[in-house]
């Protein structure tokens, strides 16, 4: 028997078969934690895209995405100057921040069919949520009534939740009747805080709404006051307003 290097060369291609098979185990492996790391910096397969229409500077809106990222959203923030309706055609939601000059916002705004989170009172107004003139801001208020407690927009919440940590003021409006009204005011039920309406349904003026609609009650400057049923309703309202049906 022929030798190479004084060993058997019947062991020398045992060797390298045990080679063969271990390599590619190794490759499958550096592939796998490469791709582990890819995962890391792209967003997770079925994460909603989330646009923030907000203000250009100031406000309190990096409370709010940070809270949103936490939750898993794709966050993407822009100012009233940079909005035009078609931007918002790749999103699941838009949340419409009150610190936005209504005055400047695209029009178009109204007819997206995405679902739409107002906390602008003037812009739910020029949605057709509202009836005319009837926004505003109540002042030292710290608690919500659930109007309808088993609706998803409630969180499971019930009662006269303490939404603030502190009192602090809330955005309120008289939405049209085909509203689900989620909270209002403890004492005034008119002035309502929460409310939604379904996809297709008729807004204050009678038009229909191309998607679903939520006006929440948050101004700008008090996110860092939201308590944690605070901050349940306003993850329900997201996540409800994300799930906007298709035709």
């Amino acid at each position: 028997m022929k030798r190479l290097n004084g060993r058997p060369l019947a062991a020398l291609l045992a060797v390298m078969l045990m080679l063969t098979a271990f390599l590619p185990a190794c490759s499958t492996q550096e592939a796998g934690s490469a791709g582990a790391g890819d995962g890391q910096e792209a967003a997770p397969a079925g994460t909603k895209k989330l646009l923030l229409l907000k203000k250009k500077e100031g406000s309190g809106d990096p409370v709010l995405i940070s809270h949103l990222e936490k939750l898993g959203y794709l966050v993407m923030d822009m100012s009233e100057n940079e909005f035009t309706a078609q931007a918002a055609k790749d999103y699941a939601v838009i949340y419409v921040s009150d610190s936005v000059n209504a005055a400047r916002v695209d029009s178009g705004l109204k007819d997206v069919a995405a679902g739409i989170i107002y906390a602008k009172p003037q812009l739910a107004e020029a949605a057709g949520l509202t009836e005319p003139l009837s926004y505003g801001h109540l002042t030292g208020e710290k608690s919500v009534r659930l109007v309808q407690p088993k609706h998803p927009l409630a969180a499971g919440l019930s009662g006269d939740p303490a939404v603030y940590a502190a009192s602090g003021r809330m955005g309120y409006a008289a939405p049209g009747k085909e509203a689900a009204v989620i909270a209002a005011a403890p004492g005034d039920e008119k002035k309502a805080l929460v409310f939604a309406y379904e996809k297709g349904a008729k807004g204050a003026g009678g038009q229909t709404l191309p998607g679903r609609r939520v006006f929440f009650y948050m101004p700008t400057g008090e996110e860092e006051n939201q308590s944690e049923d605070g901050w349940k309703l306003l993850d329900a309202a997201i996540v409800w307003a994300a799930q906007n049906p298709k035709p």
